[in-house]
């Protein structure tokens, strides 16, 4: 069905087309009709219109994040309502979001490399690290909040769930059930910093291993593995990892947050180290080796690492660029460049140029 809101305008920016649609808001890919420039637009989905204390975070988060400066998070322009419609406008991010492209590595039986593992990694450590310096938690750390532009740059989006320490929270439970902290399952009232570096470490771990720690169809059931179970260990699932690794990830996946890596730079530096050694002798069977395996249990080889780096990736699977706005002007580097630099003749212009060279010429002759 086509949406009933692409063409409408909102303030300055007229919605094009979807980009995204979760349980909380739609992105719209929006063209800026003042700026002349392409947006990404969210909307408060419609079943939290009604709820005056949500929109009012909304917006006055969106406005607290569009005071900040940092690449990896990113900006936002503008917030405001208009018809009962909640919105705020962020850049545009020209790229694909980290859980298709992590899709991708799993469809052909890969995992990334450690190299682009720690990259995006220390990326959205970084951002983490500002916000909550800023005393803000993002508590929805998950795949497809992370953009990979076709640029290389690494940005972490959607700030729509975000939590100002000084203002608390009603206790109602936000997040991702596959990457939700455990105090975050039980209330959003128990937040901390610490509950983004454990949705970031399920995202290590994940890529890592090429399994979630924790997994069910049913979100309260997986709430619940996340309050109570400890996770799989890494190197039982791939016993190429190094023993200093599988602490690393452990240590991220602590169920009290006190007990985690205290900032995000920590734990980028302690994985970067870990992977640099060497994977660890197998570990100990404690005698269950001389036990006949269960017929119902089939052992799963690890996914081998890549060879195909993310940037590759990114240039083979993400869509074409959206299509120019019919009111597009030129980019300021084609009005200006100087010839031989992304000059290009257009039919026209040529055509136009010949002409008043030939009338030139002709004038020249008759003024002989």
């Amino acid at each position: 069905m086509q949406d009933p809101l692409i063409g409408k305008q909102l303030g300055n920016y007229r919605l094009d087309s979807v980009i995204g649609r979760g349980g909380m808001a739609t992105v719209y890919y929006a063209w800026d009709t003042s700026l002349h420039r392409p947006v990404a637009l969210k909307l408060i989905d419609a079943r939290h219109r009604d709820n005056p204390l949500y929109a009012q975070r909304f917006i006055q988060e969106a406005r607290a994040v569009a005071t900040w400066h940092h690449p990896n998070i990113t900006q936002v322009y503008y917030a405001d309502h208009e018809d009962g419609l909640y919105y705020f406008a962020m850049e545009f991010v020209d790229g694909g979001d980290l859980g298709k492209l992590m899709t991708q590595y799993a469809e052909d039986g890969e995992l990334m490399a450690h190299a682009d593992l720690l990259r995006i990694g220390r990326a959205i450590a970084s951002a983490l690290d500002y916000a909550h310096e800023r005393q803000v938690i993002h508590r929805d750390i998950k795949p497809s909040n992370i953009i990979i532009a076709r640029d290389g740059r690494i940005a972490l989006t959607d700030f729509g769930l975000a939590l100002h320490l000084s203002q608390g929270t009603g206790g109602e439970s936000f997040g991702s059930p596959h990457y939700i902290a455990p105090e975050q399952a039980s209330s959003s009232a128990l937040a901390a910093p610490q509950s983004d570096l454990y949705s970031l470490g399920v995202l290590l771990y994940e890529n890592l291993t090429g399994s979630l720690p924790f997994d069910d169809p049913q979100p309260a059931v997986l709430a619940l593995k996340h309050i109570t179970d400890s996770p799989p260990l890494p190197r039982d699932l791939n016993p190429t990892l190094s023993e200093a690794t599988e602490k690393v990830l452990l240590k991220a996946l602590a169920k009290e947050p006190s007990e985690r890596y205290q900032s995000g730079a920590a734990l980028l530096d302690a994985l970067a180290e870990a992977l640099a050694q060497p994977a660890a002798a197998a570990r100990p069977s404690d005698g269950a080796a001389a036990l006949p395996p269960l017929p119902a249990l089939r052992q799963i080889a690890p996914r081998a690492i890549s060879t195909r780096s993310v940037a590759d990736r990114v240039s083979l699977y993400l869509p074409p660029p959206p299509p120019d706005s019919p009111t597009l002007l030129p980019p300021p580097e084609n009005l200006f460049a100087p010839p031989g630099k992304n000059h290009r003749w257009t039919r026209p212009a040529a055509v136009v140029t010949l002409m008043a060279l030939f009338a030139l010429l002709i004038w020249g002759g008759w003024s002989v």
